[in-house]
């Protein structure tokens, strides 16, 4: 007697149903998801059976925007490579369903934006990231803050507040010139010392450039004093028996 693969019962029935070279009861023939019974088709993935929508919701092609399965009979909506249900293909911004005609964008992670937002966030983008004009500084100002700079390079709050409005400037205008004003101080100091080292070392290289040419040249005359005052051991020329040639004319 064959045994149920869905109660691990035996099956009596008059009619046995076979799926995956199992038996079932007629009744125990369940979509795995939805549990509803499954009596003219069915789909499997594994050891599991399903209805054709869970199966297709499950392993079919996915939504690009919930990531939900598409079911083969299911009107779509397609831009590019990516797949949307109908209710999916809609504006992230202002959730407005886009239509056939509609101007969109789509960004790089799938999501749609309807053209009006999108024009809108670039438009406060470029606002956000636009330059500020430049304050432009009188040399009476000027002179007035480089007066207090000498006095305090880190004046405090209320003598910015008070150079703010002897000079008309903005107080972070003021602000900022201090800040500017030290960094450019601390990198001439730092460029001058490179400067000062540098010259440190050009002339201890002369110096011992000269030292070790002054050691030479001693050397030298060294050399030829040597050779004024040289002896040598070879004997007289009377030991070795030397005699004058005297040459005969016939």
């Amino acid at each position: 007697i064959p045994v149920c693969a869905g109660c691990n019962q035996h099956i009596v029935d008059r009619f046995i149903l076979k799926v995956l070279d199992r038996h079932w009861h007629s009744k125990c023939l369940k979509c795995s998801d939805c549990q509803a019974q499954l009596a003219d088709k069915c789909f499997s993935r594994g050891d599991n059976v399903y209805c054709k929508d869970d199966f297709f919701k499950r392993f079919g092609t996915k939504c690009a925007a919930c990531q939900q399965g598409i079911p083969p009979t299911q009107v779509v909506r397609r831009a590019q490579d990516f797949v949307y249900h109908l209710h999916c293909f809609a504006c992230i911004v202002c959730k407005r369903q886009l239509a056939t005609g509609d101007e969109y964008y789509l960004m790089e992670d799938s999501r749609l934006v309807c053209k009006a937002d999108y024009e809108t966030a670039k438009q406060r983008e470029a606002d956000s990231t636009a330059k500020r004009p430049r304050t432009t500084i009188t040399a009476k100002q000027l002179e007035t803050l480089k007066n207090a700079y000498n006095n305090s390079p880190k004046p405090a709050r209320h003598v910015r507040e008070q150079l703010s409005s002897e000079t008309g400037l903005d107080m972070r205008v003021v602000q900022v010139w201090f800040q500017n004003r030290r960094a450019k101080e601390k990198r001439l100091k730092k460029d001058a010392g490179r400067q000062r080292w540098g010259q440190y070392f050009r002339n201890m290289k002369r110096s011992r450039g000269s030292s070790k040419s002054d050691k030479d040249s001693i050397q030298e005359e060294g050399m030829d004093s040597d050779a004024e005052v040289s002896f040598t051991d070879e004997p007289p020329m009377s030991e070795l028996g030397h005699n004058n040639i005297i040459i005969i004319s016939l």
